[in-house]
């Protein structure tokens, strides 16, 4: 199979936080609260798009400043830039997946030279602050769906697709495309899931495992 594009989950796997929402939520002292609204997500008691709205509802007024100012304190794993360059060598198309924060994602898209970043996005006033919001373009377990539709344009199937991830909500996506590593697995669900799975930590052995399936 000849692969065409690299799809990366944002949170823990670029990141060494896995999860942007929970360190917002922390910096500005509304965890309390949006801890409910996820007890009620996880309890099916609403949806995704009910979820996201509640816990943007408590940025409301924030201006996108002072939440850039809180992400750019998370730190991001090392060696992204050589991953980014040697899979760019071999001509593959790199993508940033995540149900995390469009303003993260594209901030790691410009900084690293990534081609393309999808994930959900706060809508902002003309004053710079955050209506409470959102625009969600990718759900907690829909990712393969979002990634098919996005690689259509691309002439781009699922198969043709490589996806490094590491969170649960990864799953269906691990199991769509035609090879996956699970980085650094949350649980052995998610390990099983994957093609491979890899613990250590280091994306350097990320590129290894693609560039082995590329020969």
């Amino acid at each position: 199979m000849k692969f065409k594009l690299v799809c990366f989950d944002m949170d823990g796997t670029l990141t060494e936080k896995d999860d942007s929402w929970l360190y917002i939520h922390q910096d500005l002292g509304v965890w309390e609260q949006a801890k409910i609204h996820r007890k009620l997500f996880s309890q099916k008691k609403i949806n995704y798009q009910d979820w996201a709205d509640l816990d943007v509802g408590l940025w409301r007024n924030i201006s996108l400043e002072k939440l850039i100012g809180i992400i750019q304190k998370i730190k991001v794993r090392p060696y992204i830039e050589e991953v980014v360059r040697e899979l760019k060598k071999r001509k593959l198309k790199l993508l940033i997946l995540s149900s995390g924060l469009s303003f993260f994602a594209e901030r790691l898209k410009t900084q690293f030279n990534f081609d393309y970043a999808i994930a959900n996005a706060p809508i902002v006033g003309p004053d710079g602050r955050l209506t409470g919001e959102i625009k969600v373009k990718v759900g907690y377990d829909d990712k393969p769906w979002v990634l098919q539709k996005f690689i259509k344009g691309l002439d781009i199937t699922l198969k043709e697709c490589i996806a490094v991830a590491d969170g649960e909500n990864d799953i269906p996506l691990l199991k769509e495309v035609g090879f996956s590593i699970a980085f650094n697995p949350l649980n052995e669900a998610i390990a099983k899931a994957a093609s491979v799975a890899t613990r250590n930590g280091d994306l350097r052995n990320v590129l290894s495992i693609i560039l082995s399936k590329l020969e």
